[in-house]
C-alpha cells in the first residue's frame, strides 16, 4: 500500500513524545495561558490549551521539565509560530502545531 505525500508526516524533524507544563504569553502581554506540550523536537512543538490562537499568531511559551530529585527547573523559553490549530473533538481543547523561531538564552 502506497502513503500519498499528505498522509506521510512533513515534518524534518524527529519528535519526541514529551508530557511538560506549558506556560503561553502572547504578546500583547495580556494574561497567561496554559497547556500541555506532547512532543518536542528541535524545530516545533505541539501543545493542547484552551487558547485559540490566530493563523501564523506568534507568541512565547515557557516549557516546564518533568521533575527530577535534585535537579533545578528552568523552563525552556522560546518565540513560537502557529502551524496548524483545531479543536479537539472529545474536550474543549485545541491542539497546536507550534514552530520554534528563537530560543530566548
Amino acid at each position: 500500500m502506497s502513503v500519498g505525500l499528505r498522509d506521510r508526516d512533513q515534518r524534518g524533524a524527529l519528535r519526541v513524545a514529551v508530557n511538560c507544563k506549558v506556560k503561553i504569553r502572547p504578546l500583547d502581554l495580556g494574561l497567561p495561558f496554559y497547556g500541555e506540550c506532547t512532543d518536542l523536537s528541535v524545530t516545533g512543538m505541539t501543545v493542547q490549551t484552551s487558547y485559540v490562537p490566530r493563523p501564523d499568531e506568534e507568541f512565547d511559551i515557557y516549557v516546564m521539565p518533568a521533575r527530577a530529585a535534585g535537579m533545578r527547573r528552568e523552563p525552556f523559553a522560546a518565540r513560537v509560530r502557529v502551524r496548524r490549530s483545531h479543536q479537539l473533538k472529545v474536550t474543549s481543547l485545541y491542539e497546536l502545531g507550534l514552530e520554534i523561531i528563537q530560543v530566548h538564552a
